[in-house]
């Protein structure tokens, strides 16, 4: 098996991480279903959830071809429905989700270099922020790896698409199918050794016409190792998507799928996806030169699909070996016509060539599951510091009756690391004993220079909304992440027949509550260093003092002594080194920095910026976080240690208590209690329970009605705490809230729901006498200033006449909204839903924004200030 994420012949059915096994017998299916049809289909939008799930399974799983979704981006500016990331972060997460979805669909997956800058409506912005030209050189790479005969966008190029970034997808699918057929297009793609490659067909979805479809695809048809329908497994992939809410029950059924043919072979009257393309495998053959090569190839190409179509016929009523005498046939035959095709080096043979070699693959694959062979590769840590050695255990199994002759293991890793000593290994001990064929001890050494183990597109940052991939090699970039640093390759004959599988290296542990834990190998540094917080806002006129904590990491076992170094602004008190001691076996130590700010400091941005020394002299200055959830595989993200800070006039409000119900990727009540106020947290139970009466005011985070259901159970008593004279905030929340009817009064969310994209977008105060524009903080033109990647979302469509809109704005070209700030008066008190995109402001230290929403946590009350920040 190869790693995940690559262009390998046979997506995996589970995850690399799980435990080793043969396979069985839905792997020799897949691969027969694979070696006897020649079908490959791009699907082509711009960010995860936005992909065909249902068409890349009818492909992949209904039709034994192959499938792959280009997602223009990572959807890094999005909201995170289960944890804290946004960002690059949310990038990561959003990228591991899809390859979640992959496995289950049977597709791959690629993306081009565009980084998710947020919504917009405005397809011009995309191409001024995601050049056209990038676009269409990362989507053109993806064809020539991939080499789809069909192309299916999901989006029109129109307005209809919505998104402005949906619409450049469309447009991009378009315009490469078009220059496939060009093969002196993007010449420097041939110097990446990729070959041009013409696309047959194009098709466009039609989830917004409907009736414009000439296509329809039967997604009730039941795969057979599974018994769940195409439809039911698709909805299985799109649930992977859980950052975005995209859980979907998998109902019973017939269902039907819906393409509009565009442009190519088959034509609007065609029947089937494909039709008006050759796509038996011999037809792979028909690039080549007329000639003797030619006519050897078809044979050969006609020879496997014969073989793999009859072997498969019979394997429903057998068992995997019954189907590995025919797959070393195969083997045997795509072996013998890979070496002829290796003498010649000119496009159409090495286009043949990949193509073939992706068979032998296949093949390879489907055969190691047949014959019962399994293997594994398993280090003694999950990390290693550059300049380590380190112990890996290599684990060959022949379940079967077939001969295995001269095995070979070797160390595969991209990464540079060398294989050393290599010996039989101690049986493992256990609760049962185990027979293995082979099982070695392998020492691999790992250079100094080596770099931790990090997504390959972060490690030179960003060149405005795109990804610098440039020191990435050729045949990484698009790929979802590197290959993993460390791989064993198994090399043996099985009866008598020379073959490769490979596997990459993990760690192993046993726990006791829930059994085997696999875990990626991760270079990591010798020291790293993490700041936290990561943000503060500070008031003007006032010294101010803060205490940072610092956590110095060691990732050795050996005690390092360390100098932390911390460097303040200038014109700051500076700040002496610290000496830091770590304990000898893989330590955290948390150091306290008390910093301070000058007395006369201004309104503005200021950094802080920590790094540690090594008793040897390297420097370090980041921490990895490794991003680790159930239904993805860990990512390890990239933290500078740094303190950003804000400085501005903030004033607070008198408040005893403020209750804080948090919503989704939710940080605000950190930042809140950092700039002085009594936060206390509130869950469902806690609102069932307590005095509410208490709370001066209680703020509804963002989703918080999706992220905790319960809360729309209990909702009364919130609307109750408001009527008896307290103050309610509701930050946005979606659909499900307004037809919850959990506002007091009639309010609604249209479809698409209103929002102002442009951070920048003149901002009208309909009020400006209204306490929240003036108390206790006067707000004008510079609190709109600064404010990061959109104004707000999910406001209020249409409302009832008991609210009262304070603001109006629009985006470029775009109608006014007012739906984004309500005010009613509700009994004794008040009720605010306020759909400013706070949940980004705050983080990013908009002291505008802080100073409305402390304006908000001061409405109704006869407060005086409370004092500075």
């Amino acid at each position: 098996m190869l790693w995940p994420g690559t262009a390998h012949a046979i997506p995996p059915s589970i995850s690399p991480l799980e435990s080793a096994s043969t396979g069985g017998l839905a792997t020799v299916d897949r691969a027969l279903a694979r070696l006897q049809t020649h079908q490959r289909l791009l699907v082509i939008a711009a960010h995860p959830d936005d992909e065909d799930t249902a068409l890349l399974t009818w492909v992949a799983r209904g039709l034994g071809g192959e499938a792959a979704y280009l997602s223009l981006s990572r959807g890094d500016g999005g909201q995170n429905l289960i944890g804290p990331e946004l960002g690059p972060g949310l990038g990561l997460l959003r990228s591991r989700e899809l390859q979640s979805a992959r496995r289950i669909d049977g597709a791959r997956q690629f993306f081009t270099r565009a980084y998710d800058f947020g919504y917009t409506r405005s397809l011009e912005e995309t191409l001024e922020r995601w050049p056209k030209e990038v676009l269409l050189e990362d989507a053109m790479r993806v064809v020539r790896r991939f080499k789809p005969q069909v192309i299916a966008a999901v989006f029109p190029p129109t307005p209809q698409a919505g998104h402005g970034q949906h619409q450049a997808s469309g447009l991009v699918a378009g315009e490469v199918f078009e220059l496939s057929a060009d093969p002196a297009a993007f010449p420097e793609l041939g110097e990446e050794g990729l070959s041009p490659w013409r696309v047959s067909t194009f098709y466009r979805s039609v989830w917004w016409n409907p009736n414009a479809a000439t296509l329809e695809l039967p997604l009730g048809t039941i795969e057979p190792f599974t018994g769940r329908s195409i439809l039911q497994l698709a909805l299985a992939s799109r649930s992977q998507h859980r950052c975005q809410d995209m859980g979907s029950v998998q109902p019973l059924g017939d269902a039907t799928g819906r393409l509009a043919w565009v442009a190519g072979a088959g034509g609007s009257e065609a029947e089937s996806l494909f039709e008006g393309i050759d796509t038996r495998p011999q037809a792979i053959a028909d690039a080549l030169p007329e000639g003797q090569l030619r006519r050897e190839a078809t044979e050969r190409l006609a020879r496997v699909a014969e073989i793999a179509t009859g072997t498969r016929g019979r394997l429903a009523a057998a068992e995997p070996g019954a189907a590995a005498a025919p797959l070393l046939e195969i083997v045997r035959l795509l072996h013998a016509l890979e070496g002829d095709l290796a003498a010649k080096e000119d496009a159409a043979h090495r286009a043949v060539r990949e193509l073939v070699a992706e068979k032998l693959e296949v093949a390879t694959e489907g055969l190691a599951a047949a014959a019962r062979l399994a293997i594994d590769a398993v280090a003694e840590r999950p990390t290693v510091v550059p300049g380590q050695q380190l112990e890996v255990r290599s684990i060959f199994w022949n379940g079967g009756d077939l001969a295995i002759e001269d095995l070979d293991v070797t160390v595969v890793s991209p990464a540079g690391w060398q294989a050393g000593t290599s010996a039989p290994a101690e049986p493992a001990r256990g609760r049962f004993t185990t027979q293995l064929t082979d099982e070695r001890t392998i020492r691999v050494d790992v250079p100094e220079n080596t770099d931790p183990t990090t997504p390959y597109f972060l490690r030179s940052g960003r060149a405005g909304d795109l990804y610098d991939w440039s020191t990435a090699p050729p045949d990484v970039r698009g790929e979802p992440f590197a290959p993993p640093p460390l791989s064993l390759r198994f090399a043996f004959s099985l009866a008598g027949v020379p073959l490769q599988l490979e596997r990459e290296v993990v760690h192993r542990v046993g726990d006791q509550a829930v059994g085997e834990v696999r875990t990626p190998l991760r270079a990591v540094p010798e020291l790293e260093v993490a700041v936290e917080p990561r943000s503060l806002v500070w008031s003007v006129g006032a010294r101010k003092k803060a205490t940072l904590r610092a956590e110095v990491r060691s990732n050795v076992e050996r005690l390092v002594r360390v100098r932390l170094a911390v460097t303040t602004p200038e014109g700051w008190p500076e700040i002496e080194p610290i000496e830091v001691e770590t304990s000898p076996a893989r330590s955290r130590r948390t150091v306290e920095v008390a910093i301070e700010a000058p007395a006369d400091l201004a309104p503005g941005r200021y950094e802080v910026a920590l790094a540690v020394t090594s008793d040897s002299g390297a420097r370090y200055d980041r921490a990895l976080r490794v991003i680790d959830y159930e239904h993805v595989r860990p990512v390890a993200l990239p933290e500078p240690a740094r303190l950003e800070i804000s400085a501005g006039d903030i004033r607070l409000p008198r408040l005893e208590r403020l209750g804080y119900i948090r919503g989704a990727s939710d940080g605000m009540p950190e930042l809140l209690e950092r700039i002085g106020l009594p936060v206390v947290p509130l869950s469902a139970a806690d609102l069932a329970e307590q005095d509410l009466q208490a709370f001066d005011a209680i703020v509804v985070g963002s989703r918080a009605y999706e992220v905790d259901r319960a809360l729309g159970r209990i909702n009364d008593r919130l609307l109750d705490y408001a009527r008896a004279g307290g103050l309610l905030i509701v930050q946005y929340q979606q659909y499900q809230f307004a037809r919850g009817g959990h506002a007091p009064f009639p309010l609604e969310i249209r479809r698409p729901h209103d929002r102002i994209t442009d951070e920048t977008a003149p901002v009208t105060v309909l009020e400006p006498e209204h306490a929240v524009f003036t108390t206790p903080n006067r707000l004008g033109e510079n609190d709109w200033r600064g404010w990061v990647q959109e104004r707000g979302l999910y406001f209020a469509g249409t409302w009832d006449d008991a609210y009262q809109p304070l603001l109006a704005m629009a985006d470029p070209d775009g109608e006014e909204k007012r739906g984004g700030l309500l005010v009613a008066r509700l009994g004794e008190g008040h009720y605010v839903y306020c759909g400013l995109a706070f949940f980004r402001q705050l983080p990013a230290g908009v002291t505008g924004a802080y100073r409305l929403f402390v304006n908000l946590l001061a409405l109704g009350e006869d407060s005086a200030e409370r004092g500075s920040t």
